[in-house]
């Protein structure tokens, strides 16, 4: 039986904890499971644990579990790339399944982007913002992530450009060229990188222009116009095939027997 994941931030070996009532449902009425089953547990920062439902108990029409925190789980959780995404979008839609996307795909964060062509704004109290985290959290459980996607506040392209001088930029752009896979390599794996993906109406001349003066690069993709879901899940994609590239390139290198 596939052992379901919890998201418990801080969990530690040998502590019991109770969870709270939206996961003890989904724990008990949707997965099906019960006292004495083993949960794997997501600590964040990279922590995770066996667990085992120490109880359920029942209070009105809520279930209520606790969970017993056990050994490391040995199972390594999939690693995260170093890679921000900066998307424009005026479709709330998109956006989430844009989230959902990135989390699932491995990649470090999105970052909402003020454009002249599309405007998203993360304001303090916006009931956006928890939904989207929800989305995180759940999307995290679904792939075995250790770590929850990064929301970054809503920014101008310039201000963006400004403060994130360690990564390469690269600007999603229909007709850009197709970089190899050494473009995004650098000694220790992926490069820090920043992919920035525009509106329905694309980039102004003004911004593409401003970004190429920062040095940010163009980059295309084999189908020149995408929605926005789409190319978040090609630059995801991307990253995956530039790892196993260089895996596969590492281990002919080695004289080692490469699939």
């Amino acid at each position: 039986m596939r052992l379901h994941r919890i998201w418990l931030p801080g969990a530690r070996e040998g502590r019991t904890y109770s969870l709270d009532e939206d996961e003890s449902h989904h724990l008990v009425t949707v997965m099906r499971r019960g006292e004495g089953d083993e949960v794997v547990v997501v600590a964040g920062e990279d922590r995770i644990y066996l667990g085992v439902i120490e109880s359920v108990s029942e209070e009105g029409d809520t279930s209520l579990v606790k969970v017993t925190v056990g050994e490391d789980y040995s199972a390594p959780p999939p690693s995260v790339k170093p890679w921000l995404v900066a998307v424009s979008v005026v479709k709330e839609r998109n956006l989430e399944l844009a989230i959902r996307m990135l989390s699932e795909t491995g990649l470090e964060g999105i970052i909402p982007l003020v454009s002249e062509r599309g405007q998203v704004s993360l304001k303090a109290g916006s009931g956006k913002i928890d939904r989207w985290k929800r989305i995180v959290l759940e999307s995290a459980k679904q792939c075995g992530r250790a770590s929850l996607l990064d929301i970054r506040e809503s920014i101008s392209i310039e201000e963006l450009l400004r403060k994130e001088t360690g990564r390469d930029v690269w600007i999603a752009h229909p007709g850009g060229p197709e970089p190899s896979c050494s473009a995004f390599l650098g000694r220790d794996g992926l490069k820090p990188a920043l992919f920035l993906i525009g509106p329905e109406g694309g980039f102004s001349t003004a911004e593409i222009a401003l970004c190429e003066e920062n040095g940010a690069r163009l980059i295309g993709f084999p189908m020149p116009v995408m929605r926005t879901p789409v190319a978040v899940m090609m630059i995801g994609a991307l990253g995956a095939l530039v790892e196993m590239t260089a895996a596969r390139e590492r281990a002919d290198e080695d004289g080692v027997n490469s699939c």
